[in-house]
């Protein structure tokens, strides 16, 4: 029943997970879970120490190498359909539990923080790689900033890679092939990852581990028309990556450990895969549409565009660990890292021919540093945990530029009052131009933030009685940033986001966030927990000066989360229940808003929000070789306040007018937040004698309806959906596994984005006059149409 059990939670994304107390992740930790697993116990990370899912008091979705090999799951974005708490948004932004980030400015912190073997990092490009050689994946639900980094207020999302393992030398390549639907043409779109990892023993006391990993993907979309001469037009994409990490266990009680891996992304595929779902009647896209055959709808996969089009990005790092245990069993461990990206990338903003907005470009470089040192009690103790001390440091320097000619011919936007590469005449009166633009409507802007936090933190776990334990802990934030920032350097006939010049901020904060709570072992498989803290994210900027005189600090966020759960199996381990039920409300929500006056967007603290609902995770093992897993969220998550909502063109609920371009949106839902979401697992390996074991696997996701915009525009409104997945093959022995799959098997075309065009939302007529139009843009993944595959394996 032990193994029967073991098989269960190996397959399944597993929700409401519990702890015990939270200590740091070392070679010790490491092999403790091996031997804790190999007993049946699935072991999760989530409180930066190895421990048994079952007795981790928080709420989290672990999914095991198995779980995410078994339904192809290749990167963080397809993780969303095994972990109902999970939404994928806008430029595969993240969201947990309803609440993500609702800013797209490079200025500010993510909400959903993500963290590779124990480091945070600052911004999400640098998850750029695919998952390649993993141990497993962990969905942190809830704020997490307290032990994982200085920001990670609304959920987590650990990353935790293979280990070296000491006199092992081992091989595993793996091959995926996929050939996925392309509604717009005939014939397919065709992918293929390829992985490899050796294990390779250097003493008798140390090893070293190398990955590598290739992928090619060609996007379900197409494009339309010709592409202006001298462009570059980089659709589909590719990535390669190399990790490798040494593992030296020095002496008995000194561990050496380090990593350091560089990878490369390129092509719009996946990410920029737009294309229009509805245009009004008089939108100034029409001509465009019609010139090369595009008629927008729901199912439309047809885009164009005659500008570049690409997106090249370079992440990568090194990090090292000492970890020392006492005999006293206390354990010092510093982590020292280096995170850096580099990211080149430019669309054609309108997506159709004709100049409307043809620039979207940006260049950035990104360095963080951080340092964490922790000393964590035995875990036998009365009293276990962790203390430490936490030192971050980071510089972003990007440069991007917005710029069009609003689909005006050459002749007319050379021409006066445009003037877009007009010989310039300065001085003169009109008709002549007195001086050249380079674009009829634009913005550019230049800036470096520094970010410097400094923490110290700790939690302790107290063991009143058997089976009751009291969870204590702290951490004080100290954050420094400050900005310099260019803004319109260039001449436009209509700047866009604010004045010209240069332009400079800074801001300081210190912050004390807290959790209290208690786990109660009533019986050896059944544990109850409950928590009530203080979750915090740090502070940022708005990414142009609205004015030269404007406060663009964005000042930090806060939220006070309350969580009760039980974790719980019954018949032997046959079946297992987990429920959580939760209530979080966020105050200053860094969140976007328009600036009608401006026709810009502004980052600002501008919102209140609550989010609550229950959580649910069953497996069912009832005889050897079938399991069924399932997960389920109830969730709502709703503005309590949002005085600066943009209104979507001819809106006239909400007090929105001609004349009055926000509202409060209090009482509406989140975009992208689902009422309920739920997951289903079945797996049959077929218990036959000898080496062929032949399985079969099933998988649903269902969603239901969401709205992707923060003012309910209708248009941008997905009705539930129904997701399967299946799989079929065998273990031809210990050494090679073969399987043929579909994903979204039954064609569920879904978007990963709605928006309003922004376009048609700032038109003007020829007197200059405002007359915006409500025309709406989608945005496809690699997995909003059906694919289907074959996977192989093979271990030496």
């Amino acid at each position: 029943m032990r193994k029967l059990y073991t098989a269960a939670l190996s397959s399944a994304s597993v929700l409401c997970a519990p702890v015990a107390m939270a200590q740091s992740t070392t070679a010790q930790d490491a092999v403790a879970g091996e031997a804790a697993a190999q007993s049946g116990e699935i072991i999760v990370t989530a409180q930066r120490r190895s421990e048994s899912l079952q007795r981790v008091p928080v709420s989290v979705t672990a999914l095991s190498k198995d779980a995410l090999s078994a339904q192809n799951l290749n990167d963080l974005t397809q993780i969303s359909r095994a972990a109902p708490s999970l939404q994928v948004g806008v430029d595969n932004s993240f969201a947990v539990r309803g609440i993500g980030t609702l800013a797209f400015a490079g200025t500010i912190d993510s909400s959903v923080a993500i963290a590779i073997d124990d480091v945070n990092l600052g911004r999400p490009v640098l998850n750029s790689p695919l998952l390649n050689d993993l141990a497993r994946v962990e969905v942190l639900n809830g704020p997490q900033g307290l032990l994982f980094g200085k920001n990670a207020s609304a959920g987590l999302l650990n990353i935790v890679t293979a280990r070296p393992k000491l006199g092992d030398y081992s091989s595993a390549t793996n091959l995926e092939l996929v050939s996925r639907d392309k509604p717009s043409e005939s014939g397919s779109a065709f992918g293929v990852i390829a992985r490899e990892t050796l294990n390779i023993p250097v003493t008798a006391n140390s090893a070293l581990r190398l990955s590598g990993l290739y992928s090619y993907q060609e996007p379900a979309t197409t494009h339309v028309g010709a592409y202006a001469p001298g462009t570059r037009h980089d659709l589909n994409a590719t990535s390669f990556s190399f990790k490798g990490k040494y593992l030296a266990e020095l002496t008995d009680q000194l561990t050496f450990y380090a990593i350091g891996d560089y990878n490369e992304n390129h092509g719009i595929a996946g990410i920029f895969d737009n294309t229009y779902r509805q245009v009004d009647a008089t939108s100034t896209n029409l001509p465009s549409l019609n010139a090369v055959g595009i008629t927008p709808g729901s199912r439309n996969f047809l885009f164009g565009g005659e500008a570049n089009q690409f997106r090249d990005i370079k992440t990568g790092g090194a990090q090292g660990q000492l970890s020392y245990r006492l005999a006293s069993g206390i354990e010092i461990s510093n982590l020292f890292a280096w995170r850096f990206y580099t990211q080149n990338q430019a669309v054609d903003g309108d997506y159709l021919p004709g100049n409307g907005l043809n620039t979207n470009a940006s260049q950035s470089r990104y360095d963080q540093y951080s340092n964490e040192l922790r000393v964590a009690l035995p875990a036998e103790n009365r009293l276990s945990g962790q203390v430490g001390l936490y030192w971050f440091k980071s510089k972003l320097d990007l440069a991007r530029q917005l710029a069009g000619n609003s689909y005006l011919s050459d002749t007319a936007a050379r021409g006066y009052p445009f003037c877009v590469g007009a010989v310039a005449v300065p001085g003169a009166n009109p008709p002549t131009c007195a001086r050249s633009n380079v674009a009829q409507v634009g913005s550019d802007r230049n800036y470096v933030q520094n970010t410097q936090s400094y923490a110290g933190f700790g939690q302790l776990t107290y063991k009143v009685v058997d089976g009751l334990q009291l969870i204590a802990g702290g951490r004080v934030t100290h954050d420094k940033i400050d900005l310099v920032l260019a803004q319109n350097q260039l001449n436009y006939y209509q700047a866009l986001g604010g004045p010209r010049g240069t332009f400079s901020s800074s801001y300081a904060n210190t912050d004390f966030s807290w959790k209290a709570g208690a786990q109660f072992q009533a019986t050896p498989t059944i544990m109850f927990y409950g928590f009530y803290g203080r979750g915090y994210k740090g502070p940022g900027f708005n990414d142009s000066f609205p004015t030269a005189t404007a406060d663009v600090v964005v000042r930090p966020e806060t939220s006070r989360t309350a969580e009760i759960g039980v974790k719980s199996s019954f018949l032997n381990r046959k079946l297992t229940i987990n429920l959580s039920a939760f209530h979080t409300k966020f105050d200053n929500f860094q969140v976007q808003s328009f600036n009608a006056a401006l026709a810009t967007f502004q980052v600002q603290n501008a919102a209140s929000v609550t989010s609550k609902g229950i959580e649910a995770m069953v497996i069912v093992a009832p005889f050897t070789g079938f399991t069924l897993t399932s997960s389920a969220s109830l969730l709502s998550s709703k503005f309590d306040s949002f005085a600066g909502a943009q209104c979507y063109p001819t809106q006239t609920t909400y007090g929105c007018s001609a004349t009055q371009a926000t509202f409060d949106a209090a009482g509406l839902t989140l975009p992208a937040a689902p009422r309920f979401t739920s997951t289903m697992l079945a797996r049959y390996e077929v218990p036959l004698e000898g080496t062929v074991k032949p399985f079969i696997q099933g998988n649903w996701y269902h969603r239901s309806s969401i709205n992707y915009t923060v003012n309910q525009a209708p248009g941008a409104t997905v009705g539930a959906i129904d997701v399967f997945g299946a799989s079929i093959g065998a273990k031809l022995s210990n050494r090679l596994e073969i399987s043929v799959f579909c994903k979204n098997c039954t064609n569920e075309i879904n978007p990963t984005s709605i928006g309003v065009d922004s376009g048609d939302s700032n038109a003007r007529n020829s007197r200059g006059q405002s007359t915006p139009k409500l025309s709406y843009t989608q945005q496809f993944g690699l997995d909003s149409v059906r694919s289907f595959g074959l996977n192989l394996g093979m271990n030496f």
